[in-house]
């Protein structure tokens, strides 16, 4: 009996190496992405305000601007949201610096088409002559440096919080229309006027990102971003006398947009 036993050992042994041959290896499992390097995209989206404008005013006698603004005929407040597309590129650089955590930097270049616009009839009733004054206002283009710190829930999707640096140009116009006033507004070119304000101020949000290819990831993030206030003024002469209406909004901007970045390097 031990003989046969100790044989099929023997069998077994010298049979082992044909039979791995003929097996197929096994699938090596993929390897773990990391997230440190260098990234480009574009984004698209969405950008709107809820702000409204603020109006003060001066007036030397009893029939300009200010007494207008004074008795009513011209609004204190008025509501002027402004909302568009807006759409650009960005360019970074990610560290992950442990397991589970990413930190970044990304600045990113945006134009936009944001405005918006409002107008208040005032009809009045003799001795008090009617004016119709125009708002508006626009966010024609935006940039941002930020800082981004982010938590990867899986190998593949990092949630992630981002603030920073922002730029951007703004415009704010007024402009009123009195034609039975003594002169008509129209007559004076400091009624209409449009001010451009070039500031820096700053961006705070939030994010998703996917890896869905080793090369590429797909994100939606959400930004606020808020440059102070600007004001625009105009001015009314009649006889003997000048008035000025000033008009003062703060510029905040909600974001909503997706982006699609290459990872230079996978």
């Amino acid at each position: 009996m031990k003989q046969i036993v100790l044989a099929g050992l023997a069998l077994g042994a010298l049979a082992m190496p044909a039979l791995a041959a003929d097996m197929a290896p096994l699938p090596k499992a993929p390897p773990l992405l990391g997230w440190t390097g260098f990234y480009v995209g574009g984004n698209v989206g969405w950008a709107g305000s809820t702000d409204a404008l603020t109006n003060y005013g001066t007036d030397s006698g009893t029939a300009g601007l200010g007494t207008y603004l004074l008795n009513g005929g011209i609004p204190g407040i008025v509501n002027l949201n402004e909302t568009g597309v807006i759409g650009g590129g960005q360019v970074g650089y990610n560290w992950q610096v442990a397991p589970t955590w990413v930190v970044g930097i990304e600045a990113d270049f945006q134009g936009t088409n944001a405005k918006g616009s409002n107008s208040f009839a005032f009809l009045g009733a003799p001795p008090v002559l009617p004016i119709t004054t125009t708002y508006t206002r626009e966010l024609d283009w935006l940039g941002t440096l930020r800082g981004r710190f982010g938590y990867l829930w899986f190998p593949s999707l990092m949630f992630y919080g981002t603030g920073g640096l922002a730029y951007g140009e703004n415009k704010i116009g007024v402009a009123a229309s009195c034609s039975a006033w003594t002169p008509p507004c129209g007559s004076e070119a400091g009624m209409s006027h449009q001010s451009s304000n070039t500031s820096a101020g700053f961006a705070a949000g939030a994010g998703a990102e996917w890896r869905f290819a080793p090369a590429w990831t797909l994100r939606g993030e959400y930004l606020y971003v808020e440059f102070g206030r600007f004001s625009n003024t105009i001015s009314y002469t009649y006889p003997a006398n000048t008035s000025t209406l000033t008009s003062t909004i703060r510029e905040r901007d909600n974001i909503a947009r997706v982006a699609l970045n290459y990872l230079i390097g996978y």
